[in-house]
């Protein structure tokens, strides 16, 4: 009897380390990020045991790994009706939640999961910190506190929660805690790239390639199984040597797990060799081969970005003809892909590109501003930002809409950390050059902008001559002399400074101002013939002066029809006017515009 006993005992411990080993064997996958294979093994586990928590709950696990929420809510549905106190299907079922935005229910399940496993559990843990550390809505914090309490536990030694906790560090942009939760790990276990590979990630966030390099190369060496550190050796590598690029994907395809869908890996280093045809073409035969309702979207921004390369070398080339019909694929791709996509696979260079295609397809051009507009909005790096403001700045001169450079013009000097002087300078004469299509408005913000350049730059004449025009304009028939004081400021600056024979044309628009002030407001031909004079001091060859000085002189009043004293309108010409030398770099002279 008791031989029977032991040897039933014997048994039922045997099977205990099998599923043991199996789950360890899972877990590995997931380590790995070979969702399908954990998959399999998960569910052949529940398959023979559905009572199994520890399989159901990394079986969840791995369907959100495969993106598939509906599956995994399913199997924890499934597992808590059989064991609904069960405290990991309880943190599997709140990350769920998250995922759904039911941020209550989630807390609610992640401190009963805590609650009834009395903050013992480092298994229970480490799923409530996962479930905060890799959901959008998750609360980072509140992940920390749960791993922090893991590591204390007694016999912990899993270099997993710390990875955890990094990644819920990085969640919070916490570089440095990131950096110390992944050293942790290693020092638990050395070999352990996942850590090394994510301290890689802190450093290319921070475009330190002295340390991420070296940390993305050390982990393929203490796993050369460890196939995100060769995918990010491989992205590296994409644009700067695609040789390089193209030994470590084919390290990378052989460490993952087998999809048909890989060969879109292959397929993009074709874009990124610059071979766009051969991957439009390769593309639609992943589509076909694999399905366009299964097929991942990606495929179709692929195929995106090589029609708009093929259009823009066409353009280069001068085949317009060709050119249209690539950005018209490219287009049509684009927002195949759009409709298709998830949200959180969208990224700023996605809008981008779309504003490209959409500025150099016709009739397309004024869509494009929207799409660089929420490229800036979504990206949070300073120079893509700038990149694309310039793009939408571009834009509007090629388009030579004056209301819309103004308006890129007023975004960009905005963005800018410390704009100069000519940055001040173009926004105001942006403005200025924008009323001349009837809308005053623009004048007056013109002068606003002419205001701060005087402001800031008080002993530079640029300022007081264009608040000048911008008010001229204003005040077309000079009667309320709002330009006036601006104008006399100017010349008194530009006449006596050291860039005053370069200034010689706006001195002379700013007395021709003054001669017809006197003569159509103030009635005071003497000081008009005054004007005439300091004109033709500075330029005896001014026709215009000595005509204006001839029929004054000569007792003649002013007469309508052709006439060439200065007419009220006369101020609308566009005038040649000088335009700043930066601050960091002063010119000796101004430069005419």
């Amino acid at each position: 009897m008791k031989r029977s006993l032991s040897v039933v005992l014997l048994a039922v411990v045997f099977v205990q380390q099998v599923f043991a080993q199996s789950i360890d064997e899972g877990k590995k996958f997931m380590y790995y990020e070979r969702f399908n294979s954990a998959k399999e093994v998960f569910t052949k586990l529940l398959a023979a045991n559905a009572k199994n928590e520890d399989a159901a709950y990394w079986l969840g696990q791995a369907y959100l790994g495969l993106e598939d929420v509906a599956k995994a809510k399913q199997t924890y549905q499934t597992a808590l009706q059989g064991n609904p106190t069960s405290p990991l299907l309880l943190a599997g079922m709140g990350q769920v939640e998250l995922i759904e935005n039911k941020t209550t229910d989630a807390r609610n399940h992640f401190d009963m999961a805590v609650n009834t496993s009395k903050s013992k559990d480092i298994d229970v843990l480490h799923a409530v910190g996962r479930a905060n550390a890799y959901t959008k809505a998750g609360d980072a914090n509140y992940g920390i506190t749960m791993l922090q309490k893991a590591t204390t536990l007694k016999g912990f030694k899993d270099p997993s929660v710390y990875v955890t906790m990094g990644d819920a560090y990085r969640k919070l942009v916490d570089g440095g805690n990131a950096v110390l939760a992944f050293k942790n790990a290693l020092a638990i276990n050395p070999t352990y790239a996942a850590a090394k590979h994510k301290e890689g990630l802190i450093y290319e966030s921070q475009k330190n390639k002295e340390f991420f390099l070296p940390a993305y190369e050390e982990a393929v060496r203490m796993d050369p199984n460890y196939g995100p550190a060769h995918y990010s050796l491989y992205f590296y590598w994409y644009f700067r040597d695609v040789t390089k690029a193209e030994d470590y994907l084919n390290k990378y395809i052989a460490a993952i797990d087998s999809d048909p869908q890989n060969d879109y890996y292959r397929i993009d280093l074709k874009y990124a060799s610059g071979q766009f045809a051969e991957a439009v073409s390769q593309s639609d035969a992943m589509i076909n081969k694999i399905g366009a309702n299964v097929i991942k979207p990606r495929i179709y921004r692929l195929k995106a970005y090589s029609f708009k390369s093929m259009g823009e070398a066409s353009y280069k080339e001068k085949d317009t003809a060709t050119g249209i019909k690539h950005f018209t694929s490219a287009k049509a791709s684009i927002t195949e892909f759009f409709q298709k996509a998830k949200p959180e696979d969208i990224v700023p260079k996605d809008f981008e590109v779309i504003g490209d295609i959409l500025s150099n397809t016709p009739g397309s051009e004024s869509q494009a501003y929207a799409n660089y507009e929420r490229a800036m909005n979504m990206d949070t790096a300073a120079d893509n930002k700038a990149s694309y403001l310039q793009k939408a700045v571009d834009l509007a001169k090629k388009q030579k809409d004056k209301g819309a450079i103004a308006y890129w013009l007023q975004k960009q000097y905005n963005t800018k950390p410390s704009p100069s002087n000519v940055d001040l300078y173009n926004l105001g004469r942006a403005y200025f050059d924008a009323g001349s299509d009837g809308d005053f408005n623009y004048y007056r913000k013109s002068d606003s902008v002419f205001a701060l350049y005087t402001e800031k730059y008080p002993d530079q004449a640029f300022g007081y001559y264009w608040r000048a025009r911008s008010n001229w304009s204003i005040d077309t028939s000079m009667v309320n002399a709002m330009a006036n004081p601006h104008f006399e400021k100017f010349v008194q600056i530009a006449s006596t400074g050291k860039d005053s024979v370069s200034f010689r044309p706006q001195i002379k628009i700013a007395y021709k101002y003054f001669i017809g002030y006197n003569i159509f407001v103030k009635k005071d031909y003497k000081v008009a013939i005054e004007y005439c004079d300091k004109i033709l001091a500075i330029d005896p060859a001014d026709q215009e002066a000595a005509d204006y000085k001839r029929q004054l002189t000569g007792g003649k009043t002013q007469s309508t029809g052709n006439s060439t004293a200065p007419a009220a309108n006369q101020q609308k010409k566009p005038a040649t006017g000088s335009k700043p030398a930066a601050t960091k770099s002063p010119a000796t002279s101004a430069r005419k515009r």
